[in-house]
């Protein structure tokens, strides 16, 4: 490490990211692991320039800058000890993984929950785990939109993929987060351990209107000539419909019917009172982009 320090300016690695560690690696002889640490080393410097090198590895496990502002307001990093910041990032880690709101702002959790009873997915990747957002092609703004809000984490960049889905080829933009303990809290809550992702009264009783608008805009689909709106909530079982239900009467005072198609999926469908309902409801949170989800043209 010293070595790096005295042939190279530090600061020159803080643009180097994940996916490019190994190349540079590669052309400057140097092995991964310290190509990470110096990596480590100059963003934890950039953000404090006084502290000592030697914290800089156990601030390294705080995985974003205004993660590490936010630990740094709470602890007295210039004068604790190495072994004392060790443990406080663990207990850190902990209490983020059973309180998310700690670091998320309200619009980032909002975009995890509408998001996740949507068409995201949260998979788990050893100890922690990423988030994945996929839209279709048409809705290329809307990733785009989605990403910015969650620009703070390491993301992969946004990427156009090829799936098959029910025999069909669909061509999709998507993007992922890399894995983080923050996704922990958001993974226990929508999925069993066999992977399934369930809806639950819990989940519900998180939705707001603007999470609401999310679920619609990844799930919703509006109906031009009968002016209804339907959600393809096809992943969830006939209880899970039967709460949703349950928790647009006993909220919004709306009543989806439960449908029925295909002879496998359920969805929920709102009539056209309910829809106009539902549509003031969430039209404040809906993105410009979006506005067609609404049966209304896009601004």
């Amino acid at each position: 490490m010293e070595q790096i320090r005295a042939d190279y300016d530090i600061n020159s690695f803080l643009d180097i990211d994940n996916r490019n560690q190994k190349k540079v690696a590669y052309k400057l002889g140097l092995n991964s692991s310290s190509i990470n640490r110096i990596i480590d080393e100059a963003r934890i410097l950039s953000l404090f320039p006084n502290i000592q090198k030697s914290k800089a590895v156990p601030l390294s496990r705080i995985r974003n800058n205004r993660e590490l502002k936010l630990f740094a307001e709470k602890y007295d990093i210039y004068n604790l000890q190495v072994r004392q910041i060790y443990t406080l990032v663990k207990e850190w880690r902990k209490d983020i993984e059973k309180n998310p709101r700690m670091l998320l702002n309200d619009l980032q959790h909002d975009l995890i929950i509408g998001s996740t009873i949507g068409d995201a997915n949260i998979r788990q990747r050893n100890k922690n785990c990423s988030f994945r957002v996929g839209h279709s092609l048409p809705q290329k703004k809307y990733v785009e939109w989605k990403f910015e809000i969650l620009k703070e984490f390491d993301n992969s960049e946004i990427k156009l993929r090829q799936k098959l889905r029910g025999g069909n080829l669909l061509n999709m933009f998507e993007f992922s987060i890399n894995t983080h303990y923050v996704f922990n809290y958001y993974r226990n809550l929508f999925y069993k351990k066999n992977g399934d992702k369930v809806v639950t009264e819990k989940i519900l009783n998180m939705i707001n209107p603007r999470s609401l608008a999310i679920w619609l805009g990844d799930d919703g689909s509006y109906c031009i000539k009968q002016k209804y709106i339907i959600f393809c909530t096809n992943s969830f079982s006939l209880d899970g419909h039967k709460l949703m239900k349950k928790y647009f009467k006993e909220t919004w005072n709306i009543d989806p019917t439960i449908g029925f198609r295909d002879n496998k999926y359920y969805y929920l469908r709102f009539k056209v009172d309910d829809t106009k309902k539902l549509v003031e409801i969430v039209r404040p949170f809906v993105p410009k982009f979006m506005k067609y989800k609404l049966g209304e043209e896009n601004e």
